[in-house]
């Protein structure tokens, strides 16, 4: 983090902060004046010839106004006008008659502009463009609308921010920003590219409530300061002297802040400094462990990482043997390599290469006859972690022709259930247009809604982003299948919407919010309270699987054909060429029952002990050790109902063996759970694999 300068200092800092930058000799750009782009490179300069303002070409056909340093032979662009929209060759910038800088192309198609009422312009040797109207007065000026660069006597004030090109020669906008904020906190963020809203911040001064101003000043200091111009924060530096090198402070396209200085002459470089721009310590360090979000691209962008060169520079490499496939899932976010992260990788190999045993064609043909509904329906207590906004969810993924909505009556008779069939314009005027948002997933988003035909009643409405072909039976299928569970702990399906394209399902409103935060908040909740939990979700998924007249798995299904449920909770075969049965369900209702007694998320990537990071892994360590008091966080309820802890512990890891066919069923796990049936001593969860 940056440092505060001593107060020693302050007083030679500011004899050397920004002059006026109109108070010095500069060469009137009269009204009428127009530059045209062209390969000869017109240009107006700065009366030095340091600066000029013109067309530079970028690429093979376009060209950008911009201002650059003129005297070096790299012409290092500083600012641009259009770096979004390159001009063609013939594009034309005038001072207009009436007061006006234009920016057009051949056709006269209006680019960009910039004052009014302008009475002349000048190029000045600060390297600022100014448009001047009446009495001297500054109208416009590019120092006020920095693109990626600040320069000596420069200064950015609240509000004020640079954007980073694209890449080194493309210059429309990239991924980061460098802002000072209206709060006065000096902040860089990534950018949720191409749109101009900020994502994460990976670097800032931490000066909420008293930043008031960015300045550059001309003894090569970049400092914040306050209201009051006293110095809050240095920001970066140089040794060199503005008098004999040219500066420029650039937030690049790799996201980092850097200041760069070069000779402006041999002489001034006494043997010291190279003919060429030569970097200060950069902001942050190390781009490519201080993006540390989940998501996101980070420093590099999608399927990519990042790792710093020996320049200090963030390379940005593909992993090796990738490739990017044409049909896409989920992107690599925020890749990165650093000696400084620690860490260990276990892979798990089943001992036998077989994936069923002797005997099992008979179980296999009956789970055939079972409807494996590729839905999720919530329990009143939740199952999943997915399931945490207490919300019955079954998601349809189909793609209909588009045709008007048919009622329910005209669907066959059969379906028997009570079930009404919503317009979408019915669900449009119940969610005020889907205003209020009660959870989101990856292919769905609920929304709170009041019927008003039925005095106000309260629904969740579940509202499908992305559809599949299906066949028209098989919809109705899954909605008989659903519309047909009754049960205490789950939650009612009242209707649905089939319109087009559009795919909902409305279920009973439920109250008492998700269970995540019930678990994972600020206050532990009572031991009871947890049991109570446990109890209904194992009731509930016995009834699924037993009691209905179709037996239902639970597993949540995403648009792809690949392994489906959420981080964390998908049983071990969707990994392997197995059979998915009911207990998928099971070793899921595991986890939940170990998250339920140790108030804890099932991955915890911060936890302190790197053997406390996967709570299943752990929780059979502390058991086979005696550490059941570790494993629940000292909870003192818990440790004073220790026969009980003891009894979940073992039934949990019952439930997580990577051998399914070692699994009780939902049925004995809730025998288990209310004594009827004893509990044995669970075998390790991973008995018949090797970790290497």
């Amino acid at each position: 983090m940056v440092s505060a300068l001593p107060y020693t200092l302050l007083f030679m800092l500011f004899l050397l902060l920004p002059f006026s930058r109109i108070a010095q000799t500069y060469s009137n750009i009269t009204l009428g004046s127009l530059l045209t782009a062209q390969n000869n490179g017109s240009f107006w300069a700065s009366p030095s010839g340091e600066f000029a303002f013109g067309f530079q070409q970028v690429g093979a056909g376009g060209f950008l106004l911009a201002i650059w340093f003129n005297k070096i032979p790299e012409k290092t662009i500083i600012w641009s006008a259009n770096g979004n929209n390159l001009g063609q060759r013939i594009s034309i910038v005038q001072l207009t008659a009436d007061g006006q800088l234009v920016l057009t192309d051949p056709k006269g198609k209006q680019i960009w502009d910039a004052g009014s009422g302008v009475s002349y312009a000048a190029m000045l040797d600060t390297g600022n463009f100014v448009l001047v109207g009446q009495d001297s007065v500054t109208l416009w000026e590019s120092f006020g609308e920095p693109t990626d660069t600040i320069l000596p006597t420069q200064e950015l004030n609240q509000g004020g921010k640079l954007v980073a090109r694209f890449s080194e020669t493309n210059y429309s906008n990239g991924r980061f920003m460098f802002t000072l904020q209206a709060d006065g906190n000096l902040v860089m963020y990534t950018r949720d590219f191409p749109m101009d809203s900020t994502n994460f911040a990976y670097w800032s001064t931490q000066t909420v409530g008293s930043g008031f101003q960015v300045i550059f000043n001309q003894s090569g200091y970049i400092v914040l300061t306050a209201r009051n111009k006293s110095i809050l924060n240095l920001v970066s530096s140089s040794e060199a002297s503005t008098e004999d090198f040219y500066q420029r402070a650039i937030l690049e396209y790799d996201g980092v802040f850097r200041q760069y200085v070069y000779p402006k002459s041999a002489g001034s470089s006494s043997g010291r400094w190279p003919m060429a721009w030569s970097p200060s310590p950069s902001i942050p360090g190390n781009i490519c462990m201080r993006i540390t979000e989940n998501t996101g691209g980070g420093a590099c962008g999608f399927n990519s990482y990042c790792i710093l060169g020996d320049d200090q520079r963030p390379n940005c490499k593909c992993p090796t043997e990738m490739v990017i496939a044409g049909r896409k899932k989920i992107p690599l976010s925020n890749g990165r390599i650093d000696p400084s992260v620690g860490g260990k990788a276990l892979i798990k190999l089943r001992q036998d290469n077989s994936t069923t045993k002797p005997g099992d064609g008979d179980s296999n043909k009956k789970h055939q006859s079972a409807l494996i509904l590729t839905g999720s329906v919530l329990l009143g207590s939740s199952v999943f972690l997915n399931f945490l906004f207490f919300l019955a969810t079954v998601l349809f993924i189909f793609r209909f022709n588009n045709r008007k909505t048919k009622m329910l009556h005209t669907y066959p008779s059969t379906l028997g259930m009570n079930l009404r069939s919503f317009t979408y314009n019915e669900l449009d005027e119940a969610t005020d247009g889907f205003k209020e948002e009660l959870g989101r997933g990856a292919f769905a988003t609920v929304y709170k809604g009041v019927l008003a035909y039925e005095k106000g009643k309260l629904v969740a409405v579940k509202k499908f982003e992305k559809m599949m072909r299906e066949n028209d039976q098989e919809f109705q299928t899954e909605v008989k299948a659903i519309g047909q569970t009754n049960h205490k702990n789950l939650v009612q399906l009242l209707g649905f919407c089939k319109e087009g394209e559009h795919r909902l399902l409305v279920y009973e409103f439920m109250s008492n919010g998700s269970l995540e935060k019930f678990l994972f908040g600020n206050s532990r909740p009572n031991w009871l309270k947890r049991i109570q939990i446990a109890f209904g979700t194992a009731r509930g998924l016995f009834y699924l699987h037993e009691e209905c007249s179709t037996q239902i798995i639970h597993y949540q299904t995403r648009t792809t054909t690949g392994i489906r449920g959420t981080k964390g909770y998908v049983a071990p075969e969707w990994f392997k060429s197995m059979p998915i049965t009911v207990k998928v369900d099971v070793y899921s209702f595991g986890i939940l029952l170990l998250e339920l007694i140790c108030c804890r998320k099932n991955l915890e990537f911060e936890a302190k002990d790197e053997t406390q990071m996967i709570l299943a892994d752990w929780a059979y360590d502390c058991y086979k050790g005696g550490l059941l008091e570790v494993l629940v966080g000292y909870d003192q309820e818990a440790i004073d109902d220790m026969k009980r802890l003891e009894k979940f512990v073992m039934i949990a890891i019952w439930c997580i063996q990577e051998d399914p066919s070692l699994r009780p069923t939902m049925k004995k796990v809730t025998q288990m759970l209310e004594g009827a049936v004893e509990v044995s001593v669970p075998p390790d969860p991973c008995s018949f694999i090797s970790s290497i």
